[in-house]
């Protein structure tokens, strides 16, 4: 998932991994000059400095805003403007800004101190009230009004300096979307509206990261869990009896979803954790009567159609039509594999001696379709992690990535991050003799109360040409949640964390290879969203090759590699029970849909239509309860993925056309892996996403490869 920090209305700001114990050793690069020194790795930026207080962290947004607000005075008070006394003073603030509010806003989702979590989030709310006001000056809109009245037609001005123009095109479209051609009070209502729409976002996000709500189970109810992850729960007494914790965070659930053996044990903790933060209903259920407000005051039907404007859907239609076509070729393949998992819960329950009454259960799904793969395919998901110790495993994965895209990773002393566990890395392009410097990622791996409870990349800068023609490199950082290493073992990924981490790291890397002069134009959000997952998605598929995943594994205790059949059989269950996997996704991204293309919110119920709509698109039973999964549902309050939720499918398209085109029969070329990095990559969103693709590819892009990967 690729995060926003902060929505800014006229500054872009970067945004949808997981505490290695040991330092990375560093993997080899082949280079002409094959001997390599610290004098060649000698970093020309220093990584930006994390030692803040929650006071400092209000003062430096308060004063960041102030300084800020009088510099967009003195450009709205420029009789005459023009590309060089308002866009590149405009450019240089917009760049030089972004990075320090996006530092204000990460710590809400990293830091361990609570008070400085909530100073990061009151920093947020001050940001996009910024934001939200600045999209909102009449003055400076005219004044960009008048410039663009200038350029628009300049075809000489628009071929020697394309990126400038993009950027007043874009500025004058983003201001025109917020409503600034609307009258006086209509544009107070706008800013209104948009400051509750924010504010909700932000509620929302606070409440599902400051959680902490857990289960009780006895160790009876746990049976089929492993000692191991039994061991990592937390434990209290109550009558005599000890209860364990099991917590909502991924390393506690999932397991306890995948193997308890008792069903009640399952539905428990299934209903738990989808209806966990029930405040956060109301707040779900005014954004989308604010939403579509908002939509009607901007002369859109439908706030999906606001929103699908600036992405490569258009309309709310096109997508429509592409979920519903999807759902429909998928949903015989959907009930076969039902079927196959249904007859299973038959055979177990009679092998357990509890009646089986013929239905196949949303909260029995996790658990069979880790029956199956065990059963047929003789797949044991812990012991296969046993093969991925973490520090080993991600060495591996990045050797990967600078094979393929010629980049090195140097992990730096961790002198000044947000958390002791935090690694530092530095980033080198390696095309030539000399390492060119790149940037720096953070990569911030396991559970810990108040952090960011999914996977995701948060941009914090973007990579620009400053004002004196030197360029500030980029920083970025992955933020997971893979398990602890225990006292008997190091933290082990399973093979769902390599592909999370390989999915987040190539949001990382489109962060870090930016090359345009201005910062809004590089890196996944400068995409359309729509297209923003592409690149990762394409990175997943290295995670199924069977070389690949060998290259990576390390057995923990006796430093042997996964034997092959092990390895065949996981590689072989790629697509097993796929079709379902794919009608979860549709699910989500239907309901997206449907409530944000609602009219009349009193005749929506938005459980019901949760639900309803699971149960139909998903060809499984919800049983006798309604759940709640919306209120945890991050995705659906943000604005780039509102109305978006589509593009993850949407996106698989490109991923899969670029993969089986360009890197199916030589994974690891690197003539295909730089013109990847630097056509797809490179370019960010300052061209059109179609004509990357053409080029990269050969041809117009088609979704041939995209429907042979769901077996269609």
């Amino acid at each position: 998932m690729r995060r926003i920090l902060c929505k800014l209305g006229y500054i872009f700001a970067s945004s949808t991994v997981r505490r290695p114990n040991s330092a990375f050793a560093q993997p080899q690069v082949t280079l002409a000059r094959t001997i390599m020194t610290k004098t060649d790795f000698v970093v020309p930026q220093a990584a930006p400095s994390w030692n803040f207080t929650p006071t400092q962290v209000i003062d430096k947004t308060n004063e960041a805003i102030t300084s800020s607000n009088e510099f967009l005075d003195k450009l709205e008070s420029i009789t005459e403007p023009s590309v060089e006394n308002f866009v590149k003073p405009y450019i240089d603030h917009e760049n030089t800004i972004s990075p320090l509010f996006n530092q204000l806003t990460f710590l809400q989702h990293v830091s361990a101190d609570k008070e400085l979590r909530d100073a990061s989030t009151k920093a947020t709310e001050l940001i996009e009230n910024f934001g939200i006001e600045s999209s909102l000056r009449f003055k400076l809109f005219k004044q960009f009004n008048a410039v663009w009245k200038q350029l628009k037609d300049d075809a000489i001005f628009k071929e020697k300096s394309f990126e400038i123009y993009k950027f007043v095109e874009k500025c004058h479209k983003d201001f025109l979307r917020a409503g600034l051609d609307l009258p006086e009070e209509e544009r107070n209502k706008v800013k209104e509206i948009k400051k509750k729409i924010s504010n909700n976002s932000l509620l929302y996000s606070k409440n599902l990261g400051e959680q902490n709500g857990f289960i009780a189970f006895t160790k009876d109810e746990l049976e089929g869990v492993s000692e191991d992850v039994i061991k990592q729960f937390d434990t209290f007494e109550e009558n005599g009896e000890t209860k364990y914790k099991v917590t909502f965070k991924y390393p506690d659930i999932f397991p306890v979803l995948k193997y308890a053996k008792n069903p009640e044990t399952r539905k428990r903790a299934f209903a738990g954790d989808q209806n966990k933060v029930p405040e956060n209903e109301s707040l779900f259920l005014e954004t989308l009567q604010l939403r579509n407000e908002l939509a009607e005051l901007l002369k859109y039907d439908t706030y999906a159609n606001f929103n699908l404007d600036i992405k490569m859907a258009k309309k709310q239609e096109t997508v429509l039509s592409f979920l519903t076509d999807l759902k429909e070729q998928l949903k015989p393949l959907g009930q076969k594999e039902v079927e196959s998992l249904k007859k299973l819960k038959e055979e177990e329950c009679s092998e357990i001696g509890i009646p089986f009454d013929g239905k196949y259960y949303i909260w029995d799904n996790r658990y069979y379709d880790t029956q199956y793969l065990k059963k047929n395919f003789q797949i044991d998901e812990e012991k296969i992690a046993e093969y991925f110790p973490l520090d080993s495993t991600i060495q591996g994965m990045l050797k990967i990535y600078e094979t393929v895209l010629k980049l090195k990773f140097n992990e730096e002393e961790n002198t000044d991050t947000w958390h002791p566990d935090v690694k530092k890395l530095s980033v080198w392009k390696m095309d030539d003799e000399v390492p060119e410097f790149v940037g720096w990622i953070y990569f911030d791996l396991h559970p810990r109360e108040g952090k960011y409870g999914h996977a995701a990349n948060f941009g914090i800068s973007s990579s620009y040409v400053k004002s004196d023609g030197s360029r500030s490199y980029p920083v970025t950082a992955l933020v997971c949640n893979f398990s602890k290493p225990t006292k008997e073992k190091p933290a082990l990924l399973k093979h769902s964390e390599i592909t999370t981490f390989f999915h987040e790291l190539g949001h990382g890397i489109h962060d870090l290879v930016g090359g345009n002069a201005i910062g809004r134009f590089n890196g996944p959000g400068a995409t359309p969203w729509d297209f923003v997952e592409a690149p990762s998605q394409m990175l997943e598929f290295w995670t199924w090759n069977k070389s690949e995943l060998k290259s990576l594994s390390k057995h923990f205790e006796t430093g042997e590699k996964i034997p092959d059949g092990l390895l065949d059989s996981l590689v072989r269950t790629k697509h097993v029970n796929g079709a379902l996997f794919a009608l979860r996704q549709l699910h989500f991204g239907l309901f997206d849909m449907k409530v944000h293309t609602t009219k009349d919110f009193s005749k929506l119920d938005v459980t019901e239509l949760w639900n309803n709509l699971r149960e139909e698109v998903c060809l499984i039973d919800n049983g006798d309860m309604m759940t709640k999964g919306f209120n945890s549902f991050g995705h659906i309050m943000s604005d780039s993925y509102s109305a978006g939720y589509y593009g993850y499918m949407w996106a698989e398209v490109f991923a899969s056309d670029m993969y089986y085109t360009r890197f199916i029969k030589d994974p690891l070329n690197s003539e295909a892996g730089v013109q990847y990095r630097d056509i797809i990559l490179k370019r960010g969103g300052l061209y059109e996403i179609e004509d990357n693709l053409t080029e990269f590819l050969g041809r117009k892009p088609n979704n041939k490869a995209f429907l042979k990967e769901l077996g269609l």
